[in-house]
């Protein structure tokens, strides 16, 4: 792809959008943002060097000036992105993620786009304590937010497949990493409990320690996400576990977050009732995924975390940490 080629970034102010869109600007690509600035669990970060729209997707307005601008690429990122918080406001879970999903791609249709970029969730999966999860495992989702991301998936499957549009489709797993919300605690494991140790809190675990996750670090979405472009291997319209293929229980988590902060007599409360739609665990093979990314080393766990506090402990305890976004000194 050329340098100059037009990118549009989706929910490009959340999380994973924010590391994406900087990523995307480093290597000189034209970025358009479009973003309603009500993200959950991210700080939101407008760059400065991104056409930015503040606006929602469901907004025909917004898919207007999306069409006048005319990307190549497509980034979809925007989502209600939190299982427990799915379950405050169900209908804004499905238009957000399902309609709003089926309004892009019928866009991205009659732009003609290249290339259109999907991340979905390990969600559509739901638990899965026997088998290690593949691409080809049956889709169960246990959650409200699993079945909204799965409809995403089936909008671009129904619209998109049969044209000449390449699609990817990313199932991210759980991500952490600098840029979190560290006052949020409705979603991200590692993030939440991260929480507790920034604010010298008692870390409060909501369901058994021995709940099981695939981790992987923002670093390693957003270069599998932004390598996506230009990855020769990948073939039109697959679907990835975008995962490090390494399962960690809770238990372990935390030992390794206590660890990396000498903290080895930290005091762990653990209550048995779990938050709404939690799956109990998931382990998958990333096996297909590193087939087609083969040199791609995914970062450690462990090492995650430790890049994790390095930005963390440079943030003060306050209710709003809006202006310690790692980019928001690059203004």
């Amino acid at each position: 792809m050329n340098r100059n080629t037009k990118v549009l970034v989706t929910g490009g102010a959340g999380f994973i959008g924010a590391h994406l869109v900087q990523k995307l600007i480093e290597e000189n690509y034209k970025v358009m943002v479009v973003d309603s600035m009500e993200t959950i669990g991210g700080i939101p970060f407008k760059n400065p060097k991104s056409k930015f729209i503040v606006g929602n997707i469901l907004d025909k307005k917004i898919l207007k000036k999306i069409k006048k601008w005319k990307p190549e690429i497509v980034f979809h990122l925007a989502a209600q992105s939190g299982g427990e918080s799915a379950y405050d406001d169900p209908r804004n879970d499905y238009l957000t993620n399902g309609y709003g999903t089926y309004l892009l791609a019928s866009l991205a249709k009659e732009i003609l786009v290249k290339h259109f970029i999907y991340t979905s969730s390990v969600a559509v999966y739901g638990s899965n304590l026997k088998n290690r999860i593949t691409e080809k495992t049956k889709i169960n989702p246990d959650s409200i937010y699993g079945i909204s991301k799965y409809i995403g998936e089936m909008f671009i499957k129904q619209i998109l497949y049969k044209s000449k549009i390449k699609t990817s489709i990313f199932r991210v797993f759980n991500s952490y990493g600098p840029g979190e919300d560290l006052n949020y605690l409705k979603k991200g494991m590692v993030s939440i409990y991260c929480s507790y140790v920034w604010r010298k809190k008692p870390i409060l675990v909501k369901g058994s320690l021995q709940r099981f996750r695939n981790y992987q670090y923002i670093d390693d979405v957003v270069n599998i996400l932004f390598k996506s472009i230009s990855n020769r291997n990948l073939k039109k319209n697959e679907v990835f576990n975008l995962t490090t293929g390494k399962s960690t229980t809770v238990k372990n988590l935390i030992k390794l977050i206590l660890k990396v902060n000498n903290k080895l007599n930290y005091k762990v409360i653990e209550r048995k009732e779990g938050t709404p739609g939690d799956s109990f665990g998931f382990d998958a093979s990333n096996h297909y995924i590193t087939s087609k990314f083969p040199k791609y080393k995914f970062v450690s766990i462990k090492e995650g975390i430790k890049k994790y506090f390095e930005w963390i402990n440079k943030v003060p305890v306050k209710k709003d940490i809006k202006k310690y976004h790692p980019f928001s000194k690059r203004k």
